[in-house]
């Protein structure tokens, strides 16, 4: 793996410009590189070649306030023999550590509850270190590459046999299709589970349209977690649902791979003494991941392509859901398509929308 070069940290300034504290922070790069490595699948290679790639990682100076402080990064990879293939990050990718920094600084008095603050990110050349903390610890270890294949596929043959659902699709973002059988077995599944939180793993294909130079994914299925922990909070996998998993992908025998994961947010009973007339503006209705949700999909869907769908059994109404995958190494809500059973495919299958063309990375 590629060490970086330089040092990184968060300046915090009060809302008057005056210093607060110069931390160092320790930042999680893996899902930047593996946003990369996906962006090189994208590209035509094969997928043991992309997920054996590494990138470098270097600094992006902000126009106005210049160095040390920080307008993003840059990440770069070169696979023997091809282009280099590299994608500008935002500085919202350091906003996880910043939100660390901040909580600190409550925590040993030098900021209280409430104070308005800007998080600055800055990095400094590794022989000029910055202020100096007590050191954090972190993990951060490299998945191995995947089995995982890739078929050919006709991205404008389920784009005419589909509705969007969600969000409007962001061009960086994996195009999705799932069957509109599978929504309702989740939609079913969390009704069931009344109080208390569900879930599931979704499988399926990931397929590549050479002609536009997409990679996409489709769902064939949901596998319930049966055997996983469930309040009305949260819900964590056991050993045994991994067990399941796999044995009914055995059973299937479709050659498909795990996706992502679903899992319901029991709205009706998180929002039981709420007036009626505030439940439809509900922020935990609809676009809701919480800490323990994104902290699950860090850990067991680190893949640039893994999804998590959220059913929000809302009171009264019909359940409604959210997507959530991964975007620049951050995770964010975010669009389907929905494959309608009946729905007569279109007369013409070609691509000419944002989700299939558009692009933020760059060849040379």
């Amino acid at each position: 793996m590629t060490v970086p070069r330089y040092s990184y940290a968060v300046h915090v300034l009060r809302e008057d410009d005056s210093a607060v504290a110069q931390v160092p922070i320790e930042v999680d790069w893996e899902p930047a590189r593996e946003w990369m490595r996906f962006l090189a699948l994208r590209r035509g290679h094969a997928p043991a070649e992309a997920f054996a790639l590494d990138s470098a990682i270097e600094p992006l100076w902000h126009a106005e306030r210049g160095a040390p402080y920080l307008a993003g990064f840059r990440a770069r990879v070169a696979a023997d023999g091809s282009a280099e293939l590299w994608h500008d990050f935002k500085t919202g990718y350091f906003a996880a550590p910043a939100r660390a920094v901040s909580a600190r600084l409550v925590a040993e008095g030098t900021l209280r509850e409430g104070d308005r603050i800007r998080c600055l990110p800055v990095a400094f050349p590794r022989d000029v270190e910055p202020a100096s903390a007590a050191p954090t610890v972190r993990l951060n270890a490299r998945p191995a590459a995947p089995s995982m294949p890739v078929h050919a596929g006709a991205l404008g043959d389920l784009l005419g046999r589909s509705v969007a659902h969600g969000r409007a699709q962001d061009g960086d973002d994996t195009p999705l299709f799932v069957p509109r059988t599978v929504l309702d077995e989740a939609g079913a599944l969390a009704g069931a589970a009344e109080a208390k939180e569900t879930g599931g793993i979704l499988v399926g294909h990931l397929h590549r349209d050479a002609a536009v130079a997409q990679v996409f994914a489709e769902v064939t299925a949901q596998i319930p977690a049966t055997h996983a922990e469930a309040d009305r909070a949260r819900l964590s996998f056991t050993a045994q649902v991994w067990t399941d998993v796999r044995a009914a992908l055995a059973l299937r025998d479709r050659g498909e791979i795990m996706l992502g994961w679903w899992h319901s947010h029991p709205v009706r009973e998180w929002c039981k003494d709420c007036p009626e007339e505030k439940r439809p503006d509900c922020a935990l209705a609809a676009d809701f991941f919480s800490e323990h949700d994104r902290a699950l999909h860090r850990t067991v869907f680190p893949r640039a392509y893994s999804v998590a769908l959220v059913v929000n059994d809302v009171a009264l109404d019909a359940p409604t859901f959210s997507l959530f995958g991964w975007r620049s190494g951050l995770i964010a809500p975010r669009g389907f398509h929905v494959l309608e059973p009946d729905r007569p495919e279109a007369a013409c299958t070609g691509v000419s929308n944002a989700a299939a063309t558009a692009r933020t990375d760059h060849v040379r």
